[in-house]
């Protein structure tokens, strides 16, 4: 299968380092220089809990030098969705699938309605993943990818991407209810993660103190309201304690959306908690 990666960033090289290690398959990286330059020069290093590994991909910094493709992995934030996803337009139109890889709510009917196709996948991830340097990625924590689809034609396909995911060492499982897995993951975003940019916390020490913990519970119960009038059923039946309990599982770790502030980044703030607001509003 031959296979681009739309955002070859700290998660996308991850996922395309080790897909390239699967029979016939051929990756090719779309990312920014530096990164693209030094994976061109002397390879892609990945360390950490994966191991330590170095790989020779093609890289490039435009989709447009792509010319076929079976299968995007678009992994984006999700404010560079649309313009990642219409500049490989090409492709699209000669019927490759694209796999969304992300947080958030909302992508995957964007770009289905902006380049009118249903060969849309959707996939949240628990992978952890840090780019300290051009070339390099640091595997930090090794977790659940979920992968599905809102267009049953797609299920077939769906099954045979996450077989092709295990066999390049990840834990994967196939869902027909992806709007609950996508939901259910931006729930403990937007229980944890906004709380712990404010404050530059870790999620344990968001967990440990006790006004910031009642104040993820009320985020999450404030959220639900949305799910519960969409009748959108989630992949917990607890999500105040699943999220509690994502917060001390997860105790070391300093949130995306932490890091992209400490970065001087733009946050995806829009696509979690301002997705839930906008829902609200409509939903009176």
């Amino acid at each position: 299968m031959k296979i681009v990666v739309l955002g070859s960033g700290a998660i996308g090289s991850l996922y395309g380092a080790f897909l390239s290690t699967v029979p016939n398959n051929e990756v090719i990286l779309v990312g920014r220089n530096p990164h693209v330059a030094a994976i061109r020069s002397k390879g892609l290093t990945i360390k950490g809990v994966m191991g330590e590994h170095t790989f020779h991909l093609r890289a490039v910094d435009d989709a447009s030098e792509v010319e076929y493709a079976d299968l995007i992995l678009l992994t984006t934030k999700t404010y560079d969705t649309l313009s990642a996803a219409l500049s490989a337009r090409h492709l699209i139109n000669n019927g490759t699938y694209i796999m969304l890889i992300q947080n958030g709510l909302g992508t995957e009917e964007l770009v289905a309605e902006v380049l009118k196709t249903k060969r849309v996948l959707r996939a949240t991830t628990c992978m952890g993943a840090l780019r300290p340097s051009p070339g390099l990625v640091i595997a930090t924590g090794c977790g659940l990818t979920e992968i599905g689809s809102r267009y049953p034609e797609n299920y077939e396909f769906v099954e045979g991407i996450a077989e092709m995911l295990k066999n390049g060492g990840f834990e994967v499982r196939s869902s027909k209810n992806i709007e609950g897995v996508v939901w259910t993951k931006t729930l403990v975003n937007a229980g944890i993660n906004p709380v712990g940019a404010l404050t530059g916390f870790t999620n344990g020490e968001v967990y440990k103190n006790p006004k910031l913990r009642e104040l993820v519970i009320q985020l999450v119960e404030e959220a639900v309201k949305i799910v519960d009038t969409l009748g959108i059923e989630l992949t917990t039946e607890d999500p105040v304690r699943y999220t509690l309990g994502t917060a001390k599982a997860t105790g070391n770790n300093i949130n995306s959306m932490l890091q992209d502030l400490r970065a001087g980044k733009k946050t995806e703030i829009d696509s979690i908690t301002g997705e839930i607001i906008r829902l609200g509003k409509e939903l009176g």
